[in-house]
């Protein structure tokens, strides 16, 4: 791939692809919820495993120079049974097809970005296999056993292997909807308990995985990969930096018996930098509520933590036989900022079945996709904090998007801020090109999404640049319902930036 700033979309399989939980397709641990009628049905999504060659055509056609997608793990070792068991075996058609389409993806001039896991994990292993250290090991087999295949078959076709990898996506999200809230699918006590074990196997098995990775491509002779995981960027440390700051400890030479000292040292220097930072708020009763809920959190995560709480991804990683298990950072960047967290009471305003009283006070009071702020200086503020902590490490904006409501049946929703999606990606990449230009390790952009897409059991979240119209199919439709044409704001602004000096990084 030719050197130079990665412009490009990202999607994840299980939103966009369509075809799974349905009598004869690959079962997911969202299959009980579907059956359940808690959330809305996947169906076919997006469509993309049928459509992925006409959306690398539109990408390459907008000047586009990446993609970042995933393979869906319950794809690739499928079960058609919602229920525990021994693990199956590969399915190698599944695994051919999604060569192709990283073949396809490369083909067409784009950098593929290989997500091994969004969220989703397949029905044998259960409802909540993050709570039990074996899933780390099943993740391993799954991981070399994909990696290997996919780079073969893309050899043998005179293509790279892969160059760009993350292991697992927004780890901290997927414990917090998981354990903590009640948007993801769960048979356990949503606790502490639960998100702590839950958050130390999955950054074992990135850990894992990130070894897994380097030693097939050591023993290979191939190019050197990049490997990291993402996270959901937030003001609230525990919830997001402390994860980076955990996989960073032995590289910065921390003893591992200081661990506890080290992410409470951590952890006062990023609120600290957090009251500086300048972000502006509006100071109203939703505001006043969410700073109050951030305290909360922080005075809950410095009194439950111990010397126990990260003991078994402490203990893995001063047993990896590499100190450094993160290539690069890569942040989502949304609405970080717990200020926002809230909305004021809308009682029946709901995207979920409420399973629950605690359920129904939740969703009526916490903010929707719809309701996040547009802060373009935030994502600034935390890029260049990162660059700072963790040593102009190269960076990746994995994710950045924007939601429009509009549900399934058409019915739309203005947001209250009335800004269209041109002007969101007018602002945020003008923030990207002058902290390039200003010496911000960044090397790609990635916008969620190229098209609207499944979001975690609902459709009304509408994030794509291409919109789609669900009563007729799923035709990717250049201008939205509100008039804004994204796709060609996109292109230009890419075409009229020279950010071509700029090499990618390399492993170290």
């Amino acid at each position: 791939m030719k050197p130079g700033f990665l412009w490009g979309v990202a999607t994840s399989a299980y939103q966009s692809e369509g075809g799974y939980n349905l009598p004869g397709q690959p079962q997911t641990n969202w299959a009980r919820f579907e059956r359940q009628l808690t959330v809305a049905p996947l169906g076919q999504a997006a469509a993309f495993w049928r459509h992925y060659r006409e959306d690398f055509d539109t990408c390459r056609s907008m000047g586009l120079s990446a993609f970042r997608l995933s393979i869906e793990w319950s794809r690739v070792q499928p079960t058609h049974r919602n229920e525990p068991a021994a693990p199956p075996p590969f399915n190698d058609e599944a695994l051919n097809q999604y060569a192709q389409i990283i073949d396809d993806c490369i083909a067409r001039g784009l950098e593929p970005i290989v997500t091994l896991h969004h969220f989703v994990h397949p029905a044998w292993l259960g409802p909540d296999p993050w709570l039990n250290p074996a899933a780390v090991e099943h993740f391993g087999v799954y991981v070399r056993k994909v990696v290997q295949h996919v780079n073969q078959v893309l050899i043998s076709k005179g293509k790279p292997p892969v160059r760009y990898f993350i292991t697992i996506n927004e780890p901290n999200m997927l414990v917090l909807n998981t354990y903590l809230g009640s948007q993801f699918p769960t048979s356990a006590e949503r606790s502490l308990l639960s998100a702590t074990t839950a958050c130390n196997n999955l950054l074992c098995a990135h850990i894992l995985a990130y070894n897994c990775i380097h030693d097939l491509y050591e023993a290979e002779a191939w190019a050197k990969p990049m490997v990291t995981l993402n996270t959901f960027t937030s003001d609230l440390y525990w919830s997001d930096k402390a994860l980076f700051d955990l996989l960073a400890m032995r590289e910065r030479q921390v003893h591992s018996a200081d661990s506890l000292d080290y992410l409470r040292c951590k952890a006062r220097d990023f609120n600290a930098v957090m009251r500086d930072c300048d972000v502006s708020f509006r100071h109203d009763l939703e505001f006043y509520t969410g700073i109050t809920y951030r305290k909360v959190c922080q005075w809950t995560a410095e009194y439950y933590l111990s010397s126990v709480t990260f003991k078994a991804v402490v203990e893995r990683l001063y047993e990896s036989p590499r100190s450094r298990v993160m290539d690069y950072l890569a942040m989502d960047y949304y609405d970080p900022f717990c200020a926002h967290a809230f909305r004021l009471p809308r009682w029946w305003d709901h995207e979920y079945k409420n399973r629950s009283l605690r359920d129904w006070i939740t969703n009526s009071v916490t903010s929707k996709w719809w309701d996040w702020r547009v802060l373009p200086k935030g994502l600034r503020f935390f890029c260049e904090y990162y660059a700072r902590d963790f040593g102009n490490r190269p960076m990746l904006i994995a994710e950045n998007g924007m939601a429009l409501r509009r549900d399934l049946d058409n019915r739309a929703s203005p947001r209250s801020d009335q800004i269209s999606r041109s002007e969101f990606l007018e602002m945020h990449t003008r923030e990207i090109i002058d902290m390039v230009r200003d010496g911000v390790p960044l090397f790609g952009y990635m916008h969620w999404s190229l098209f609207d897409n499944y979001e975690w059991g609902t459709f009304s979240p509408r994030f794509g640049i291409f919109s789609l119209d669900y009563q007729k199919g799923t035709k990717r439709i250049a201008t939205d319902h509100c008039g804004d044409c994204p796709s060609a704001t996109y292109a230009r602004i890419i075409k009229e930036v020279d950010l071509s000096p700029g090499v990618l990084p390399r492993s170290t």
